[in-house]
């Protein structure tokens, strides 16, 4: 046979070569009599070698049959077990499935790819990108249809079907097609239209995926542990062919984006936040594993689902469910490295808070859906100062609707940043945010009443002002300037002080479902929006929950209840609308702005540990990227197309305050901010194709 052509590309096995494993299937052997010796060969080696060990195996991966006469019978003959399932031999027509079987191989080789397997990895695709030359000495000659295209022709191409797809369940799978198919094209789609693909690659999309996550399972994108794995999460790590990871996005599925408890369908949200640190953050893709810790599921409707793909347990809980995390940590920090960055994604808010705080110490961790989501709360509040008229954030009274672990999360970051601006006790700052639960404003009277009041909830029982049941009262006694709301939990959606008021058929939210969130009622009333309008001259109204269906209340009803004069944010997509002929685009406000950019700013300086003072640095660069044009149209957030512009200063300046706060683990005085921010513009994943010869 002829020589292969030596490409320029070194031939390690490495992710940015295109070598690869070959197929499971692949045998070492061609033609009939080859595959007859192997089948027989294998199955001897299996038989002697120690421990069950194919030659070459590794240890753990080919499990010799317990009889030699039984692998030697299958491997001529054969009887399947591969098809047998865990119900035992699958019948069709009364007939068992039998077929040749062969015995156990060594199934991997490396090599340069090229030819059909080149066409067929996802990671090296060029698809009718492909050069003359490259067709030519890549063996791609025939394989292709005869014209070529450049990678903008290929964006175009494929935005054209995106955009004659009417469902956006159907767009976003057909996006991870892709993905699966050209993985450098994916990201050049995503990274030229991110105002138009963000919601669909993300929220709210992802979460109508998720819930149908079991039937449209494709393949491995991301790593999967179970409660049963528990000694060899180790092992398990080491299956994932990448070694330098700096990042996992890790979830276990119990509360996904308001839905609530998907179990191991949550990966979903994992897998798409995973591309987003590199559409918008500029992390490779090779760098980023999102991972799945399946303990099971307290979903009926999941449990009694033959079709779904996780394990049909109740959660574990407690000591077991600590114990498995804590191996896990540590797994990944002895398999990847200490620097290796955890990001937890839909725990719980009982969990994730806990889990944050316990690894705070251990290893690079953070959640976005409490740092990120409370930092990007405090951009919006920063930014918005030029149209509420305020000097600083200090000078605001907030009021924050849902006192669970996310709305004390936003009013811990906002009076860290207080305490740090205008230099005086976290205490002292913590003043000027009052919470909401579900029983009505937390009060120190309440505080010394109560002895179930949860332990975050007490930093902010304050005192002189009375009790009150409802949020109408609660605007009353307290005044705010700006109302944040952040309900997150069913049974406050049916029931108490977060519930709104069901009374007003007007403020009944859109049904689209059978459960409790579907029939939420509004929380910010009219009657409450109203207040507002009379407690400030542009009062901030911040309405975080999603879905769309449970939100405190729309921009549209927040315009129209104060004249126009507040300044509104939301947690959901708002379609641009016109009041008093004025025409009003508002952004939602999404931790997309912030964790992208942190993630990466950590990477860049090579970042230990995470520290709440890198928070409040990443909202200051967000806020710093909303322009007068921006405020002018109502919105506090800057556009989404310049999100990797944003992501560039997020990281450059949480890089800065990792070096000054000494959690740099690159030696030697840091770079000016300019060249740390020229620095992270430059070593951003460029998704333009890689030339092979």
């Amino acid at each position: 046979p002829r020589r292969l052509p030596q490409p320029r590309l070194p031939t390690a096995p490495d992710s940015r070569t295109p070598a690869a494993r070959t197929s499971p299937g692949m045998s070492l052997r061609h033609g009939l009599r080859g595959r007859l010796l192997d089948r027989v060969a294998s199955a001897l080696v299996a038989a002697r070698t120690p421990n069950g060990l194919a030659a070459g195996g590794r240890a753990g991966n080919l499990a010799a049959p317990r009889d030699t006469g039984d692998a030697l019978s299958r491997a001529v003959t054969g009887y399947s077990r591969a098809n047998e399932g865990t119900d035992g031999p699958r019948e069709e027509d009364g007939a068992y499935y039998r077929y040749e079987d062969p015995a156990p191989i060594t199934p991997w080789v490396r090599r340069v790819i090229t030819g059909i397997e080149l066409l067929r990895n996802g990671r090296y695709n060029k698809g009718m990108a492909f050069s003359e030359e490259e067709r030519y000495k890549m063996h791609l000659l025939g394989l292709l249809p005869p014209g070529k295209f450049t990678q903008n022709t290929q964006v175009k191409r494929v935005m054209r079907v995106i955009r004659g797809l009417s469902d956006p369940t159907e767009q976003h799978l057909h996006l991870l097609g892709l993905l699966e198919r050209n993985e450098r094209l994916f990201y050049r789609v995503l990274v030229e239209h991110q105002d138009e693909l963000f919601p669909i690659i993300y929220t709210p999309t992802v979460g109508r995926v998720c819930k149908k996550f079991s039937e449209v399972f494709y393949g491995p994108r991301a790593l999967y542990i179970t409660s049963r794995d528990k000694g060899r999460i180790y092992d398990i790590l080491k299956n994932w062919p990448e070694k330098h990871l700096k990042l996992l996005v890790v979830t276990d599925g119990e509360r996904v984006m308001g839905l609530g408890d998907l179990g191991v369908q949550g990966i979903g949200v994992a897998v798409a936040k995973s591309c987003l640190y590199t559409s918008m953050g500029g992390l490779d893709p090779a760098d980023v594993l999102p991972v799945c810790i399946d303990v099971g599921t307290n979903n009926e409707s999941l449990l009694n689902d033959p079709l779904y793909i996780g394990q049909k347990t109740r959660r574990v809980e407690g000591e077991e469910y600590d114990e498995l995390m804590d191996e896990f940590v540590d797994a990944v920090k002895l398999r990847f490295g200490d620097r290796v960055i955890v990001q937890f994604e839909d725990f719980s808010n009982q969990n994730g808070k806990r889990l944050q705080e316990r690894y705070a110490t251990r290893a690079t961790t953070f959640n976005d859906d409490i740092s990120g989501v409370a930092a990007t709360t405090l951009a919006g509040v920063i930014a918005s100062l030029p149209k509420t008229g305020m000097k600083k954030v200090g000078d605001h009274t907030f009021l924050v609707a849902g006192a669970g672990e996310t709305g004390t999360g936003i009013g811990e970051m906002i009076a860290e940043y207080i305490a740090q601006d205008e230099k005086i006790p976290i205490n002292e700052a913590r003043e000027r945010v009052w919470m909401v639960d579900s029983k009505g404003l937390i009060t120190r009277s309440r505080a010394e009443k109560e002895e179930d009041l949860a332990l975050h909830k007490l930093p902010w029982a304050h005192g002189g002002k009375r009790e009150c049941a409802t949020v109408l009262e609660a605007v009353e006694a307290v005044r705010p300037t700006a109302l944040i709301g952040v309900r997150r939990h069913d049974h406050s959606l049916t029931s108490g002080a977060l519930a709104g008021d069901s009374s007003d058929e007007k403020n009944v939210g859109q049904r689209v479902g059978q459960n409790a969130a579907d029939a939420a009622p509004r929380l910010f009333t009219q009657a409450v929006l109203q207040k507002m309008g009379e407690c400030a001259q542009a009062p901030l109204v911040f309405a975080l929950s999603r879905p769309d269906n449970i939100a405190e209340c729309t921009a549209k009803e927040a315009y129209d209840a104060t004249g126009g004069r507040c300044v509104f944010a939301g947690g959901c997509q708002v379609e641009p609308f016109v009041h008093a002929g004025r025409g009003v685009e508002i952004r939602a406000s999404t931790s997309a702005y912030v964790f992208p950019g942190f993630a990466y700013g950590l990477t860049l300086a090579d970042a230990h540990r995470v520290r709440t003072p890198m928070w409040l640095e990443a909202a200051e660069a967000v806020a710093s990227m909303v322009t007068e044009e921006d405020l002018g149209k109502g919105a506090v957030y800057p556009r989404m197309a310049k999100i990797r512009e944003v992501s560039a200063m997020v990281a450059a300046r949480v890089a800065m305050k990792c070096h000054e706060m000494g959690v740099a683990s690159i030696p030697g005085k840091p770079p000016s901010s300019a060249k740390m921010l020229a620095d992270a513009k430059r070593l951003m994943y460029n998704p333009a194709y890689r030339c092979y010869m």
